[in-house]
């Protein structure tokens, strides 16, 4: 999932007040992290709003400070920083995402701290992801759920859909959300968030994908997961609080695995029920292309896989789904106007510095 970079995307200053709230339950002081991250409360509160890239910001702070990756989420007590590293690490070898799913279950039945983990579950003949208590946890994932605030749930549940969409390689399709508690008054944006038919009172909280879908293979491995980890859980976690640009949702198809070729413009229009034409229009409305988009994935991707030492320049070109090495230097030299060892040692000599 990609950080919003752009003034047009932000976040409700109730969320930023949610959030503050929550770090100063952990005993914190909400004006030292305010203060770190330069967030003038003030300005907030007068134009109702924060952008979602200084948000971001201001999330993972709040994590590493509080030393709590539960922050947000749906959890009985705080989740020590390195859990979801180590959850991901007990699945990344799994073959499919069901048996991540059930990994997952296993490492948190462990962990118990959270007291809740994500569940497989038969809802209509269709398979979904949703809640159960952890091992030893005398509570019903029901019960707990009941002292949770909505919006936790639906930030935690779209975590998993992240999770599971990046394990896959590709946006997993939904077939709806559901969510046992009322309506809330503005609903509109939980179904943008989703992008699918959200049902409220319904039997459980859940995600209902499409038949096939959790039967998807993991395609990713210990390296892709290093990358991917370097701005984890946060990441996955703010999308949630704002309606995504478009190039945003791209960019989410796409995934962080691009050993595999990257869908077609066709084919992305098609996968966001759009034409061709509205989707060139839309994303020339946000100043962008298509390739443009490509491009400068594949670019960030390749900067953050140089960044690691222990990545040989053949293996960064295979990451990224070139043939060929000579190809990888001309177009990243195309993007970034070095050559990768020119890039990476450029890179050294600033941590030296």
């Amino acid at each position: 999932m990609s950080e919003a970079n752009s003034s047009s995307a932000f976040v409700s200053a109730n969320y930023v007040n949610a959030l503050l709230r929550e770090f100063a339950e952990q005993g914190l002081d909400p004006a030292f992290i305010l203060a770190e991250q330069q967030v003038d409360m003030a300005d907030v509160q007068n134009t109702g709003c924060l952008d979602a890239a200084h948000f971001g910001r201001l999330f993972q702070a709040a994590i590493v400070f509080a030393n709590n990756e539960s922050l947000g989420m749906v959890s009985v007590g705080p989740v020590m920083v390195g859990t979801f590293r180590m959850m991901c690490l007990s699945i990344i070898h799994r073959p499919c995402l069901t048996s991540a799913v059930r990994r997952a279950g296993e490492f948190l039945d462990v962990c118990q701290s959270a007291g809740l983990k994500p569940a497989l579950i038969e809802l209509d003949h269709h398979s979904g992801v949703g809640f159960a208590a952890v091992a030893r946890e005398p509570r019903s994932a029901a019960e707990i759920l009941g002292l949770q605030n909505p919006v936790k749930i639906r930030t935690t549940l779209y975590l998993w859909h992240s999770l599971l969409s990046w394990l896959a390689g590709r946006n997993l399709p939904l077939r709806a959300v559901y969510f046992e508690f009322d309506e809330p008054e503005r609903s509109e944006p939980w179904r943008k968030i989703f992008s699918c038919p959200v049902i409220f009172n319904g039997p459980c909280s859940m995600l209902s994908f499409e038949a096939g879908a959790l039967g998807s293979p993991n395609i990713q491995n210990e390296a892709s997961l290093a990358v991917f980890l370097k701005y984890s859980p946060y990441r996955l976690i703010v999308p949630s609080y704002y309606d995504q640009k478009l190039s945003d949702r791209i960019l989410a198809l796409f995934g962080d695995d691009f050993r595999q070729p990257l869908p077609t413009a066709q084919e992305v229009g098609q996968q966001l029920g759009m034409s061709l034409s509205t989707l060139r229009r839309q994303l020339g409305e946000e100043g962008t292309s298509f390739q443009r988009i490509k491009d400068e994935s594949r670019r960030d991707a390749a900067c953050q896989y140089l960044a690691r030492a222990e990545l040989s320049l053949l293996q960064v070109s295979s990451l990224l789904g070139f043939d060929e090495s000579s190809a990888f230097f001309r177009a990243f030299k195309r993007w970034t106007g070095k050559t990768p060892s020119e890039y990476r040692a450029d890179l050294a000599a600033s941590r030296d510095v």
